[in-house]
């Protein structure tokens, strides 16, 4: 447990968790469920300014991802066991038109081998990270590791400030590209249009960095992989300029050429590649072996 602590408290290293994509219908909120909700968006309505989570104790941690912003963590709060709505773990943020934009918020609690999570909202709706955190940011993760077995991470998200399409509870938000890039949110948005978006909304660095932790391919192919992304980014963009509402399945098209046009250039990278034009996110099940 102590080893996962640590990796959590690195806050001056690069280092964020990838998260699964719960596909849990947005179902009515039960009273318990909305008095946690109001609970939690009182208290931060304080943190809509950065710069009051930095005096509050709160530090940016890794990059700033897709489908999550980037997370800012409260060390003290983050490896304790209670869990209080107006005492959340962490704040998610997203650059949007230059400033940070408060998303929401998620609440941590360490637990052991064979120890379940809570079951509020509902059993499920939690998720845990139990490997090298870097590797989970980028979804460097193999599958197949048994998280029950593992001291781990449980993380609950809640999105209280930009609405996420498959619930408030659900970790994935696929709405963040679509804010970042300015155009309206669809009414469902599917993990590969929103990767798609993301093409379009500043993303492309990110998507470098996790082809290039994911395969090292030398520096001409990854030179053909950036055309690809870059190609596909303005086709992207031409697309979302001229809908009103983005078309969701146009966009997840464009995604799967993506994945095409990379695999056609980078046929030996792309078995390592593959994993990252996958429709769902990765689990973060990693076990974490010495050395790691």
């Amino acid at each position: 447990m102590m080893r996962l602590l640590l990796l959590v408290l690195v806050l001056a290293a690069p280092v964020a968790a990838q998260h699964a994509h719960h596909a849990h219908a947005a179902a009515t909120l039960d009273s318990v469920q909305v008095a946690f909700l109001a609970d939690a968006t009182h208290a931060l309505a304080a943190f809509a300014d950065p710069a009051d989570a930095l005096a509050a104790g709160f530090r940016p941690l890794g990059p700033d991802m897709p489908h999550m912003g980037q997370h800012w963590v409260h060390p003290g709060r983050a490896v304790g066991r209670a869990f209080d709505a107006a005492e959340p773990s962490m704040l998610t943020y997203l650059p949007v038109d230059g400033r940070q934009v408060l998303t929401g918020a998620a609440w941590t609690i360490p637990i052991r081998a064979g120890e379940a999570p809570p079951d509020f909202p509902w059993p499920g709706a939690w998720h845990a990270h139990a490997g090298r955190l870097m590797d989970e940011a980028f979804g460097l993760v193999p599958h197949g590791v048994r998280e029950a077995d593992r001291p781990r991470l449980a993380m609950l998200h809640a999105w209280t400030g930009i609405e996420n399409p498959d619930g408030v509870f659900t970790a994935d938000n696929w709405a963040l590209p679509f804010a970042r890039a300015g155009v309206p949110v669809p009414h469902h948005v599917t993990p590969e249009a929103g990767r798609a978006v993301a093409l379009a909304a500043g993303y492309l660095p990110f998507y470098r960095e996790a082809v290039v932790r994911a395969a090292a391919p030398p520096p001409d192919v990854l030179a053909r992989i950036e055309a690809a992304f870059a190609h596909r980014a303005a086709s992207v963009r031409a697309l979302i300029a001229a809908e009103r509402v983005p078309d969701v399945e146009a966009l997840a098209a464009e995604w799967a050429r993506l994945g095409a046009e990379v695999e056609a250039v980078a046929p030996d990278a792309w078995p390592r590649l593959a994993g990252l034009f996958g429709a769902q996110g990765h689990t973060g099940t990693h076990a974490i072996a010495e050395g790691d």
